[in-house]
């Protein structure tokens, strides 16, 4: 079917908006990328775009010339792959138990939820409560107070009215329990979901830097993003060339900068997410969409 000179002009306006809005969008990134790769005193006279004038790896040389770098990425995996397993899979529990109309006290349960969305005790208590239940300094602070969402178990409970309960009832007549129906039936069926909200939960541990900054004291214990806000933070970077990098050009000339390093930090932080994503994207939009549409 021939398109009409009115389809044809709307299908080239929406390319040309699309373009320059993906421009706008990976540009951005791009050039961090760029200034990540280029001397950083040579990035002070400008003009670098779309390719380094000056290519060397001596920015990424000062972050990962810290000793406490490879053992903070360590925190980071553990409290990302643990923190996620762990809230993914009680929060779901939850919201399939919220999700069946005949439970009692569902009602109660669902407004505590929804009122923990608009309203909390504040940091001052929180830090207390945390101290009470003897978690400040352990790994387990970045997990255990994060492991439930009323945001997220609203997603769940919503995509997992929508399941068929046919299917529910012929297996409960075949005598299965409520578990073998959540993991035999429910969770094969709910993988959009379950990817979706995966992915809020591990993106959301991976960029946390607030509870390390707060909550922990340990060296050891500092997750990446705290220790990369603190090698932001540090404007001289002659301190941070002495801590394990003493001269990264031949003449001995310092060839980093702050601002070089603050690049070199941001593509470090982002990277593995922006790795993680494309293998999770075909489930995000129809796990968001499809628990979006009941409230």
């Amino acid at each position: 079917m021939r398109k009409s000179k009115a389809e044809k002009l709307f299908t080239i306006v929406n390319y040309a908006i699309l373009i320059v809005l993906s421009f706008s969008i990976l540009f951005p990134f791009w050039r961090i990328v760029m200034l990540s790769l280029n001397e950083g005193i040579d990035s002070m006279r400008g003009g670098i775009y779309f390719w380094p004038r000056v290519f060397t790896l001596d920015n990424y040389s000062v972050i990962f010339a810290r000793s406490e770098i490879m053992n903070a990425y360590k925190v980071t995996i553990f409290r990302t792959v643990v923190g996620t397993i762990l809230s993914v899979f009680l929060m779901s529990l939850m919201a399939y138990g919220l999700s069946k109309r005949h439970l009692r006290g569902r009602q109660l349960v669902n407004v505590l939820v929804l009122f923990t969305m608009f309203f909390s005790g504040g940091l001052i208590p929180f830090y207390l409560l945390l101290k009470d239940l003897h978690l400040l300094n352990s790994v387990w602070v970045y997990i255990v107070p994060s492991l439930y969402s009323a945001w997220n178990l609203i997603l769940f409970r919503t995509f997992f009215q929508q399941l068929p309960a046919a299917l529910e009832e012929s297996a409960k007549i075949d005598g299965a329990s409520d578990l073998i129906v959540y993991f035999r039936i429910v969770v094969p069926l709910s993988m959009p979901i379950f990817a979706t909200i995966s992915l809020f939960v591990a993106v959301g541990h991976w960029n946390d830097w607030f509870s390390g900054t707060v909550y922990v004291r340990d060296p050891n214990l500092v997750p990446l993003q705290t220790l990369l806000m603190s090698i932001i933070r540090e404007n001289d970077s002659t301190k941070m060339i002495a801590g394990g990098v003493a001269d990264l050009s031949s003449e001995g000339v310092r060839t980093v900068t702050s601002y070089s390093v603050k690049m070199a930090t941001l593509i470090a932080t982002i990277l593995p997410v922006i790795m993680l994503y494309p293998f999770l994207q075909k489930y995000f939009v129809k796990g968001v969409m499809v628990g979006s549409i009941k409230g």
